[in-house]
């Protein structure tokens, strides 16, 4: 870790903590909104699926009834019948929710900010070096039991609540024995050859991080010289360059990418349980599963600049490996079938490895020269997350001295998590190729950056607790619920990077043919290395934490009459600080105490407030040829706060489109005023059909804008508008077809609009909201054969175009274009222990496009990206 070796320095940052209050900060999400079973306590009886799927799609609208706030939910089995392998591709299917980046979750068109993410109600850290939610492809499928998206809020969610709010139920211990085992592999049509390298070294080697402590930040040849003469070792001019070259020898530039043919996707699931009946009273019972799989992934792009596209633009071969690794531990007590206590522990491992080679002409490199500009760039980021979970579910019941407290039931939990993100050394190398030339010229900057190596690290902690009790009150024959908890969380988070850069003038050639031991070592070739990255910080701490207490009436006025109201008291407090590693005088740090003196300061602030919701449910029978129906309609005041990232005073690269972010610490958290209104409507035969209308009031909502930049990179930073709004209709239905079909699916229809006057080099000051879309659609036509021996569904998720960034500089805003995604999933059960699954997704081949209108009315493709057909195959048996 690289933390380890920031010790030293970290005094000053704490007393600048200190100074603004906000030593040991947390942020943790609770959600216990509802009675369904929140912590998952063990059950006694056995349930057995024979999975079909009409019956695993008309079972995810059963929960709904009992809330009374709008929810939507995918259970275990629907997600394994969709081939899903990841939380965030299984999300695609809930109504109005779109998948960005194939980890993050818009839902109702707001993006991934908008919305919170918590593991068994509690919150968890987030390993992305991006953003501070949670990357849901983190997460396999293999350990969810049941995914839960909140639309409405109540106030046993977090009040940082915008578009929804997304609890993953993972799975419970078993209630007998279970064995099960699944292998399985796949290829991807853009993906049989690609790029691969030789490693790129470890951490960042110790005799550079010892030379930055001695020489206090400064490699140059002249202080290595001082230095060493100030401490009375006497060197010459040549031995003090030697040191130097020592330290450049010490990185490892011999990454060597090059074309090789590239594996098929491989997988294995392993999962075994029990559980004993000790006694009459006590069941004991405990899980262990594993998963591990890989694939290699083509993301080729072309990018092409928005001032002068025919000029200025480039091709990127592009190719990520990607590793995940999954233990799961589960034990779990049940005792007089009214306590039962559950111990969870989880560790995720997810490594992703990129090689890219970028070819490009810019406007002071014009393609008719035919002397492309070059990177070589590799990337390996070690992803890591190990949860542990305590929660516990109690009734007094027979233990209840008064026989009107034997209801009186209390939900507890602890969680404690860690995630960390290290990358060991990612290099690139600029240059260009002469192609007027027979075989081809390569060579290498003549620059003080030809070379970089750099080296990140990421910890994020959180420790949650809290818990809730209720109980219903029977009031001449209605039920009262008086329901009531609290919540406390913390939240740590340190982020360090430094940046080698390797200068040259020895050009001819390849990283590999450049940077060789040889030639660094000759003293008549000239080399150079220097530290930071040339964007400002690339370092920040940072710290939240949160206090709540929550209490609610649900009262059952009448069979058909039920009202809901509650309140959420919540304390937030938060700090984010820059810290400069290559500062060794202290004047940044000193700089920064006294800014936090300043009343005005936006490092660190603290406020509370009090946060209510209001639900109203009628319930009934016959409408519109329903057996039963039911409508709801729900009013809150909630709040969505800028995350870490955001605030932090750092640039940082957005890996997947490779695009610069910049944090603004001046944003302010965003007030929503939220509406919702459903009706479902169920049918004889499992068919239902729901409606939902919504509308939510913004004010000060967080928008990513572009910003400066050179002529062929995307720039992006963070803004608050002035106001904005969002509101749509939702429909969701299944129908039972002949022969054995059936159809079942959703559509949202909404639009946007945001205000922003404060700002005047954003083109357009009315607009939709950035990443939402006017039109989400996800369809599936299933099948069941009578015999149950077979299944398939035909699969389709498409969105409208969303506004990627705002555009600025009489640029015109840049826009994400309709991903139609078409899936086919088969499934074959020869025996009732064995099953076959056949996936085919991406059949139409779509690809990822952005596009923009530059200054000049003209429109141009920025960016477009390869995805693929890919094709899986998996053998399953279970016990």
């Amino acid at each position: 870790m690289l933390t380890k070796r920031f010790a030293r320095k970290q005094l000053p940052i704490a007393v600048a903590l200190a100074s603004s209050g906000l030593m040991s900060y947390a942020f943790a999400q609770s959600d216990a909104s509802d009675d369904s079973d929140q912590f998952r306590p063990i059950a006694l009886e056995e349930v057995v699926v024979v999975g079909r799927l009409q019956s695993v799609a008309a079972s995810l609208t059963d929960e709904r009834l009992e809330l009374p706030y709008s929810a939507d939910f995918l259970g275990f089995e629907a997600i394994s019948r969709a081939g899903d392998s990841t939380i965030g591709a299984a999300l695609r299917r809930v109504t109005g929710v779109t998948l960005v980046d194939n980890k993050f979750i818009y839902i109702r068109g707001l993006g991934e900010r908008y919305s919170n993410v918590t593991v068994n109600g509690a919150a968890v850290p987030s390993p992305d070096l991006a953003r501070s939610v949670i990357p849901l492809d983190l997460f396999p499928s293999s350990i969810v039991e049941s995914l839960k998206v909140q639309k409405s809020w109540g106030p046993e969610l977090p009040a940082n609540f915008g578009g929804g709010a997304i609890d993953i139920r993972t799975r419970s211990v078993p209630t007998g024995p279970v064995a099960a085992v699944s292998i399985g592999t796949g290829l991807n049509t853009e993906s049989d050859d690609g790029l691969t390298y030789a490693s790129s070294g470890g951490s960042m080697p110790k005799a550079l991080s010892g030379a930055i402590d001695r020489y206090k930040g400064d490699l140059s040849q002249s202080n290595i010289l001082d230095v060493e003469n100030d401490a009375g070792n006497g060197i010459s001019r040549d031995e003090a360059e030697q040191i130097q070259r020592n330290l450049i020898r010490s990185l490892n530039p011999n990454v060597g990418i090059k074309k090789s043919s590239l594996d098929p996707d491989r997988d294995i699931k392993v999962d075994l349980g029990n559980a004993w009946d000790v006694s009459d009273d006590l069941v004991l019972g405990a899980s262990i599963s594993g998963a591990y799989d890989e694939e290699y992934r083509n993301k080729n792009q072309v990018k092409r600049s928005i001032g002068s596209p025919n000029d200025s633009f480039s091709n990127v071969d592009r190719t990520v490996y990607e590793e995940r690794t999954t233990l799961a531990i589960v034990l779990g007590a049940e005792y007089a079938n009214d306590n039962t206590l559950q111990l969870s522990h989880y560790l995720i491992q997810n490594d992703a490895d990129e090689a890219r080679i970028t070819t490009g002409f810019s406007n002071n490199n014009p393609a008719s020269e035919n002397r492309p500009d070059v990177d070589y760039v590799t990337r390996l980021e070690e992803r890591e997350l190990e949860l542990t979970q305590l929660s516990g579910k109690h009734r007094l019941g027979e233990f209840s001295p008064i026989e009107a407290l034997e209801m009186l039931s209390l939900d507890w939990f602890y969680s404690d998590a860690q995630a960390t993100t290290e990358i060991p050394n990612a290099t690139t190398f600029s240059g260009s190729i002469d192609r007027t030339t027979s075989p081809e010229t390569p060579f290498i900057s003549q620059s003080s950056t030809a070379g970089q190596f750099a080296f990140l690290s990421l910890e994020d902690n959180v420790e949650s607790w809290g818990g809730r009790a209720e109980l219903p009150i029977d009031i001449d024959g209605r039920e009262l619920t008086v329901s009531g908890g609290w919540w406390n969380s913390e939240k740590s988070r340190e982020y360090y990077g430094y940046t080698a850069n390797v200068g040259t003038n020895a050009t001819v050639g390849t990283p590999q043919t450049v940077f060789t031991d040889d030639r660094i070592n000759d003293l008549n070739n000239v080399f150079d290395i220097s530290m930071g990255s040339g964007f400002g910080n690339e370092s920040y701490v940072a710290a939240q934490k949160i206090s709540a207490v929550y209490g609610g009436l649900d009262f059952r006025m009448t069979e058909e009459w039920r009202l809901t109201v509650g309140a959420r008291w919540e304390e937030y407090q938060q700090a984010v600080l820059p810290v400069n590693l290559l500062d060794y005088t202290g004047v940044f740090n000193q700089q920064l105490i006294n800014q936090l003196q300043d009343p005005d300061q936006t490092f660190a602030f603290q406020n509370d407030d009090i946060y209510s919701s209001f639900a109203l449910t009628y319930s009934g029978l016959g409408l519109i040829g329903a057996e039963e129906f039911q409508v709801r309609f729900s009013v809150s005041d909630t709040v969505v706060r800028p995350d870490l990232r955001e605030l932090a005073d750092v640039a940082y690269i957005d890996p997947e489109l490779s695009v610069r972010v910049f944090g603004n610490p001046a944003l302010k958290s965003t007030e929503i005023r939220n509406y919702d209104l459903r009706g479902e409507f169920y049918y004889e035969g499992g068919d239902n059909f729901t409606v939902s209308l919504f509308y939510k009031d913004l004010d000060l909502p967080i928008e990513q804008v572009e910003g400066a930049g050179s002529d062929d990179d995307t720039v992006l930073r963070y803004i608050n508008g002035d106001s904005g709004e969002v509101y749509g209709v939702e429909f969701e239905g299944l129908k039972t077809l002949p022969a054995g079909f059936f159809l079942s699916g959703n559509v949202t229809l909404s639009d946007s609009e945001i205000s922003i006057t404060s700002n005047n080099e954003v083109t357009n000051t009315d607009r939709r909201l950035t990443g939402h879309s006017k039109y989400v659609v996800n369809a599936s036509l299933g099948y069941d054969s009578p015999d149950e021996r077979h299944s398939a569904s035909l699969l389709y998720n498409v969105s409208s175009e969303r506004i990627f960034f705002a555009g600025t500089s009489g640029n015109d805003d840049a826009f994400e274009q309709p991903f139609g995604s078409l899936d086919l999933i088969y499934n074959y059960y020869p025996t009732e222990n064995l099953s076959l699954k056949v996936k085919l997704t991406n059949l139409l081949d779509s690809s990822r496009e952005f596009e923009q209108k530059n200054s000049s009315g003209t429109n141009v493709k920025i960016l477009e990206q390869e995805v693929g057909t890919s094709v899986g195959l998996s053998l399953s048996w279970k016990y």
